[in-house]
Order: C-alpha cells, then sequence, then structure tokens
C-alpha cells in the first residue's frame, strides 16, 4: 500500500524547488495516513492486489474478521465467502464491477477465520495509476450483524403485530395529523369493501360520505383533544349494505418528546349486541306490560271477590264469607279445643229512623255502626251484616267468658255515642244475643238460630241487652 502511495508523478507545472518541497512532505503524510488507517477499529479497510490477493490488513480487519496480519498477507480475499458465494462466482464479480464502475458495493454473509458468520457490508473501491492502469482495489468492510438482527427483530416484531391486527374482528387503523390513514387492518378494508390502495394516504372525506366523514373527524378532535383517548358510538353503512354500530376506542400517538404523531383507532361492533339489547329492552316493555296486566287482573279479582264478600252498603263481611269463615273457625277449634262467640246484633227502634229521617239517613246510621262495632274486634273476628238492621260477629279462639263481656261491653260503650247526621243527634242501642261454640251448638245455622233467640228474649225485656243463649230460651212459653 505504501509503494502505491509513494509512486513517482511526472512533473506537471510547479517549479523546481516548490516540487522538492512537496517531495519533502509527500512521506510524511503518507505515513501519517497510513497510520491512520492501519489503526481503525471499526472498519475492515485492506488492500487487494488486481488479482484479489491481499496485500495489507488493518486493526480493523483482524477485529471484524479474526486473521492476523501475517495469517492472510498473500492470501485471496474469496476466503471470506461462503462455497456457495464462491462457486456462483459473487468474489470475481465485486471485482469486476468495482473496474468497470469505479465502486462495488453490497451486504451478505461472510465468514470469520472460526468460520463463524457474520452479516457485512462491502464497498470495494478501485487504485489505478497515472496513466489509468489497475494497480488493485481497496475493500472496506462493516460488520453490521446486530444491526441486522436488531432490524430482523423489528420486522419479526411488526410482523407479529401485523399478523394479529389483521386477524383480528375489530377494525384497526392508524391516522397522520392531518386525518389520512397510514394504516389499516383487513377487518377495516373488508368491512368498507375497499382496498388498501383505496385507503392508505387518503382522508374520511375522500373515502366516505360527507355525512360520515364528518361524524368521523368530530370525534377524531375531540379524541386528539382529550390527549389520553376516548370511546365514541359509530353509525356507519359496511359494504354488506347494513348500518353497522361500533364502539370505537380513538387514541392520540405521542413520540418522546410528547408530540402528538398520529391517531390510532381500534372499532368493535356492536350491532348484534345492540339488537339482542333491543330485543331485551322490548321484551322487557312487553313483560311489564303483562305483568300491569296481570296485576290488574288479580285486583280486579280481589276486587270482584271483594265485593263478592262484602255488605254492598256497609263494607262488612256478606252471609256467604261470614259462612267460609265460621267453618274455618270451627275446624280450627275442633283442633284446638277453644271456644268460638257468635254474637246475634239488632238495632233497637231502627224503623222509627227510618221512618222520621228517611233511608238515606238509616243507611248511612247503619253505615256508622258497622264502622263503630269493627273497631271492637280483633284481626281474627269477623263481622258480616245479614239485612236490615241485623249482624252477626264471630268471635275466634275466645279463652273465656269474660272475654266475650269485655267485647259486648265495649261495644255497648261505643254504640252509646249519638251519631251527628243531618243536625240531629241520633242514639243507637242494640239488642245481642250470644251463643258459644261447641256448648249452644256444633255448626253455623245452630249457632246463629240459638243467638238469635237470645237476642230475642233481649228485646222482649226492653232492648240495650246482652244475652247468653240458655237452653230453657228453646221452651214454647219462653218464644215469641
Amino acid at each position: 500500500m505504501r509503494q502505491l502511495m509513494q509512486r513517482k508523478h511526472p512533473k506537471q507545472g510547479p517549479t523546481g524547488k516548490l516540487l522538492r518541497r512537496r517531495r519533502a512532505q509527500r512521506p510524511q503524510d503518507s505515513e501519517l495516513f497510513h497510520a491512520l488507517l492501519e489503526n481503525i477499529v471499526d472498519y475492515a479497510i485492506f488492500m487487494l492486489d488486481a488479482d484479489g490477493r491481499v496485500m495489507s490488513w488493518n486493526v480493523g480487519a483482524e477485529r471484524v474478521k479474526g486473521y492476523a496480519k501475517e495469517e492472510i498477507v498473500g492470501q485471496h480475499f474469496s476466503r471470506f465467502y461462503l462455497p456457495e458465494d464462491i462457486e456462483r462466482g459473487r468474489p470475481q464479480h465485486g471485482l469486476q464491477v468495482a473496474s468497470t464502475e469505479g465502486r462495488f458495493e453490497e451486504e451478505g454473509w461472510r465468514l470469520r477465520r472460526d468460520r463463524s458468520l457474520f452479516w457485512a457490508n462491502v464497498i470495494i473501491t478501485p487504485v489505478r495509476g497515472p496513466t489509468g492502469n489497475l494497480l488493485g482495489f481497496v475493500k472496506v468492510t462493516r460488520d453490521l450483524t446486530e444491526r441486522r438482527l436488531t432490524a430482523q427483530r423489528l420486522e419479526s416484531s411488526e410482523a407479529r403485530l401485523h399478523a394479529f391486527m389483521d386477524h383480528s374482528p375489530s377494525l384497526m387503523f392508524v391516522k397522520d395529523p392531518q386525518g389520512r390513514y397510514v394504516y389499516v387492518n383487513d377487518a377495516f378494508t373488508r368491512s368498507f369493501g375497499l382496498e388498501q390502495s383505496e385507503v392508505i394516504a387518503h382522508s374520511d372525506a375522500e373515502i366516505f360520505a360527507p355525512e360520515l366523514a364528518v361524524q368521523f373527524a368530530t370525534n377524531d378532535a375531540e379524541a386528539l383533544a382529550t390527549r389520553s383517548g376516548i370511546a365514541f358510538e359509530e353509525v356507519a353503512r359496511y359494504s354488506d349494505g347494513q348500518l353497522h354500530t361500533s364502539i370505537v376506542h380513538k387514541f392520540p400517538i405521542f413520540d418522546l418528546q410528547g408530540h402528538v404523531i398520529a391517531l390510532g383507532g381500534v372499532a368493535t361492533d356492536i350491532t348484534e349486541r345492540k339488537r339482542l339489547e333491543d330485543a331485551l329492552r322490548q321484551r322487557n316493555v312487553q313483560l311489564r306490560t303483562a305483568i300491569r296486566t296481570e296485576i290488574e287482573l288479580r285486583q280486579r279479582q280481589e276486587h270482584l271477590k271483594e265485593i263478592a264478600n262484602r255488605d254492598p252498603l256497609t263494607g262488612v263481611a256478606n252471609r256467604i264469607f261470614l259462612h267460609q269463615r265460621a267453618e274455618h273457625a270451627i275446624a280450627t277449634c275442633r283442633r284446638s279445643g277453644r271456644v268460638i262467640a257468635l254474637l246475634f246484633i239488632d238495632l233497637d227502634q231502627f224503623k222509627n229512623i227510618n221512618d222520621t229521617l228517611g233511608h238515606i239517613a238509616g243507611d248511612e246510621v247503619l253505615r256508622q255502626v258497622a264502622t263503630r262495632l269493627s273497631g271492637c274486634l280483633r284481626e281474627v273476628d269477623t263481622i258480616a251484616r245479614l239485612g236490615g238492621d241485623e249482624f252477626i260477629v264471630l268471635l275466634e279462639d275466645m279463652d273465656s267468658a269474660e272475654q266475650v263481656t269485655h267485647v259486648t261491653t265495649r261495644m255497648k260503650t261505643v254504640l252509646a255515642d249519638p251519631i251527628a247526621l243531618e243536625g240531629h243527634a241520633i242514639r243507637v242501642t242494640s239488642s245481642i244475643g250470644v251463643a258459644i261454640y261447641p256448648r249452644d251448638g256444633a255448626d253455623l245455622s245452630t249457632l246463629t238460630r240459638v243467638a238469635d233467640l237470645a237476642m230475642y228474649r233481649g228485646k222482649q225485656l226492653g232492648g240495650n241487652t246482652v244475652t247468653y243463649y240458655t237452653p230453657d230460651l228453646d221452651s214454647p212459653e219462653t218464644g215469641a
């Protein structure tokens, strides 16, 4: 190499003195340049003769290729190539291209001394003499193995990412800050029936109908403004001709300095879910309507049952309901051994109220009497109106006659208070006949009959009385 650099050149113009000065400086410059090349460690820099044999070897070449200088100088540079490359003539091809075109560059796998591979960037430059004759070649080799592996890992990672996104059923896209698409996955193009070339580098306004483009652009701007991303519900017509509803998560993408460089988006089709939700909502409406109808029907049935079981004038039980309660009470007491009291109540001189004040006033008196009597009873007790001014009270689950007396006394007390009606203070008294189950009878009919006898006896005694049935009331002498 030094010999090539130190070849004499013919004089061309300078004066003899200046030429001698330059000649004195050239060896020092050459030695400095040679030392610089020899000590470069990041590049393998060496000379080849015209046939491709190694003529020089720097520190970088020793580090990259693993050969010591004394091992490689004089050897042909083809030993750095793979056998199949040698067979195809690649070493000689590189020299030929460099010789004819002035430069040759390529990247490929090369062999180190230990036969391990490295990825090399190779530049071959011809060296010519003053007359243009080929003296040899300068070859510069750089080890790019790590960079290639990094690029391969990056490419592999990108390939996996693209494969993942292209196999995702969700629509995925990336737009630049101007709103132009720089990436869309297969689901995006498939859903809209577009080719990649029809989407990439185009904006929504160039692809979609105006109202849809405005919807997308408005949501894009809002997502970018949040700087953290936001979800939208967007409706668009797909290639199947149907409107599809999607939940679209849009988010800004930042560079390392925190500047927005793109907008990302993931759209999940929720059309079927919306359809099911609407169907469920409609079903719920129908169910609520059916429930309301059922409640209304039950309420109506209860009302009808109430009407059927209640006296229309006073609201207390009628004969039908009294009979049902009495049967139940008698069956219960038959098992428990407790007693039932049946009170037959008839208002004293009620006919005079109807005759003097009229039937409307009489009806009001009956309603108030029923209310006052009901207030004297427990929840388990029953009061019923037989008709006219006659009432029956069924006292269930009684312990003793004293309890019955307590109830009848209270009834007489509440009825003693005057009833204010149309400016009149009406005083009402009653005759109460009492029969006890099972002592006085085993069924409602018998109990009602004997209680009626006891009530009638009270009437005979002047009214406003409580009379208990005794067997002697059945004798003809004590009858009406």
